[in-house]
C-alpha cells in the first residue's frame, strides 16, 4: 500500500517484580493515547481469545496462568502477527499504540518488529517503525483499494462530529463490483468506530428505487442531499473511482444535510 494512513500498533511487554502467586500472571494492558483513530475500539487477543476491547487512552488488566503465550492487535479488518511472550510469575506490562494503517508494527521486549497481515486475505504494507521504535526499513508493497478505502474513511471521519447520522449515498465508478466493496465497507468502518449512525441500506434501497438511481452511477450533490434528507440523516457521503490503466483513485465527499456545506473530502490513490 502506499500514502495510506497507518494503524501502527506497538506492543512492548517488560517484566516487573510484582510478588503475585507463583502460577499467575497479570498483563497490565494499555492503549495509548492518540489523535488518530481515536474513534475505533483496538481489540487485544490472547491466545486466540478477545480478552480485551480498549478504546483510545484506556488501559485494563488480564490475567493469564504461567507458559508461553501469544499476544496481537487487531484494528478494523486488519491485525498484526501472533507475539509470543513468556508469563512467569509478577507483571508484564503492554502497552498498544495505534496511530494509524500502513505502518502496523508489533514489539515485544525490545525485538524486532513484525510485518502486519489483514484479518482477511487482503496483504497489508510492511510496517513502518514510529520514530521511537529503531528498525530497519521495510519495501513499501503495492496499494489496494481497500488501503485507499480506509485512508479515505480517517479523513471523512474525523471532520465529522460524534453521534452524527451518516447516510452512504453512491459510489460512482464504471466497476461496479469494487464501487459495491467501497459502499458497503465504508458503512462498515463508519459503524466500526462507535462514533455515528449510519442509515441502513434497506433504506436506502428504498429510496433508490423511488428517485430510480443506481449505487454505483453518478448523483449530484443537490440530489444527494435530497436523499438525505428522506432519510433522516445529517450528513451524506458520495464518492467515486476513477483512474484508466494502472492507476485508479478514490475519491469520497461528505455534505451536510442542512446547508449542503461539503465538510469533508478525501481523496487516495492505488
Amino acid at each position: 500500500m502506499k500514502k495510506t494512513y497507518t494503524a501502527l500498533a506497538v506492543i512492548a511487554v517488560s517484566v516487573l517484580n510484582a510478588g503475585f502467586v507463583f502460577g499467575d500472571t497479570e498483563l497490565h494492558i494499555q492503549r495509548m493515547e492518540s489523535k488518530v483513530n481515536s474513534g475505533f475500539k483496538e481489540r487485544v487477543y490472547i491466545d486466540g481469545k478477545n480478552r480485551l476491547t480498549l478504546a483510545n487512552g484506556k488501559s485494563d488488566v488480564v490475567r493469564v496462568p504461567d507458559g508461553v503465550h501469544k499476544i496481537y492487535a487487531e484494528l478494523y479488518t486488519m491485525k498484526t502477527d501472533e507475539v509470543s511472550f513468556n508469563a512467569a510469575g509478577g507483571t508484564i506490562r503492554i502497552s498498544v499504540i495505534a496511530n494509524s494503517i500502513n505502518d502496523f508494527v508489533i514489539t515485544v521486549g525490545g525485538s524486532a518488529p513484525v510485518p502486519v497481515k489483514p484479518a482477511g486475505s487482503v496483504a497489508l504494507v510492511p510496517a513502518k517503525p514510529a520514530s521511537s521504535v529503531p528498525v530497519t526499513p521495510r519495501p513499501i508493497a503495492q496499494s489496494t483499494l481497500e488501503a485507499a478505502l480506509y485512508a479515505a474513511a480517517e479523513v471523512i471521519i474525523t471532520r465529522l462530529q460524534p453521534k452524527t447520522t451518516i447516510a452512504v449515498v453512491n459510489i460512482a465508478s464504471r466497476d461496479v463490483e469494487a464501487a459495491e466493496f467501497v459502499f458497503d465497507e465504508l458503512a462498515y468502518v463508519i459503524v466500526s468506530s462507535g462514533s455515528f449512525k449510519v442509515v441502513d441500506r434497506k433504506s436506502l434501497e428504498t429510496i433508490r428505487t423511488e428517485q430510480n438511481f443506481q449505487l454505483s452511477g453518478e448523483v449530484d450533490d443537490d440530489s444527494a442531499v435530497s436523499i438525505g434528507k428522506l432519510l433522516g440523516a445529517n450528513i451524506v457521503i458520495t464518492g467515486s473511482i476513477t483512474g484508466v490503466g494502472s492507476t485508479r483513485r478514490l475519491r469520497l465527499k461528505a455534505l451536510d444535510v442542512t446547508t449542503a456545506e461539503i465538510v469533508a473530502m478525501a481523496s487516495e490513490a492505488y
